[in-house]
């Protein structure tokens, strides 16, 4: 590695380091989440995304998700309610019909960033049959006005009736409020 390379990766976990720090010392402080040791939140968003299928791109439906979840510290444990509103045949599959998802699972979220890491075990109940998978996503929770937020969030899931990524990896974006207590 060269010299360079090490000085950039070297000041980056410093800034890293320096902005965990301030973080913890932030929430030490008495923050509302510290007082009781933990937070309820609720989510709700709306979805639309793509699916890579045998070389295409194909649209996926609109969905709407309502994630109530329980924090603490720097882990949430989320419940999400997922239900797409349209119906849509891609690639020959039934990926794209109709379904609704219990997506129970957790989030990894460092207090002194609105990032977070996502990731859940969502159970398809589909016209047509059962899917389960795992999904993986990225997210931001950005408070805007006391505990009002809007929510970011790209997805992925491998799943069953996709062969676990080998018949198709869908895509997809989300963006909606949250509300913290």
């Amino acid at each position: 590695m060269r010299r360079a390379s090490k000085i950039g990766l070297l000041s980056l976990v410093v800034v890293v380091m320096a902005a965990l720090a301030a973080g913890v010392a932030s929430a030490e402080e008495g923050s509302p989440s510290t007082d009781y040791g933990y937070t309820l939140g609720l989510a709700a968003t709306v979805g639309e995304g793509m699916y890579f299928i045998d070389g295409g791109v194909y649209r996926s439906p609109v969905s709407l998700e309502l994630v109530p979840s329980l924090g603490f510290s720097w882990f949430k444990f989320d419940l999400g309610l997922y239900t797409t509103v349209e119906s849509l045949q891609i690639a020959g599959t039934n990926v794209g019909y109709w379904n609704f998802t219990f997506r129970p699972g957790g989030r990894l979220t460092p207090p002194m960033i609105p990032l977070y890491l996502r990731a859940a075990i969502p159970l398809q109940i589909q016209r047509h049959n059962f899917d389960w998978g795992v999904m993986f996503g990225l997210g931001a929770d950005i408070p805007i006005l006391g505990m009002l937020g809007i929510v970011l969030e790209a997805d992925t899931t491998l799943s069953k009736d996709l062969d676990w990524g080998g018949g198709g990896i869908p895509l997809e974006f989300r963006a909606g409020l949250s509300f913290h207590l």
